[in-house]
């Protein structure tokens, strides 16, 4: 019994963690559209983002990283998250605010 109560905690406790990212990740209005992104990428990318990479961690900051090692790390994640290649460039397009 002491375990399943260990285990609710942890499970309620990255779940806080979650929520907590989750409404700090801005989410994308007219000012992030630029020359070469526009809203509706950004919002599909943010909920990709929010919908497959926090099945595995915690959702990082868009400031975090940098573009280069953003894209760097969707590359590698991508395989692991099973998404294709267009939803891929949607999250890093997402994560580096179209830069």
């Amino acid at each position: 019994m002491h375990y399943k109560l260990k285990k609710y905690g942890i499970v309620c406790l990255a779940g806080i963690v979650l929520f907590a990212c989750k409404s700090a990740l801005y989410i994308p209005s007219k000012e992030n559209v630029g020359e070469y992104v526009n809203l509706e990428t950004l919002k599909k990318g943010r909920t990709l983002y929010v919908n497959n990479c926090s099945s595995c961690h915690a959702l990082y900051l868009p400031e975090k990283y940098s573009k280069k090692e953003w894209i760097k790390w969707v590359d590698n994640m991508a395989p692991k998250a099973k998404i294709t290649d267009h939803e891929k460039e949607l999250i890093q397009t997402y994560l580096t605010k179209g830069k």
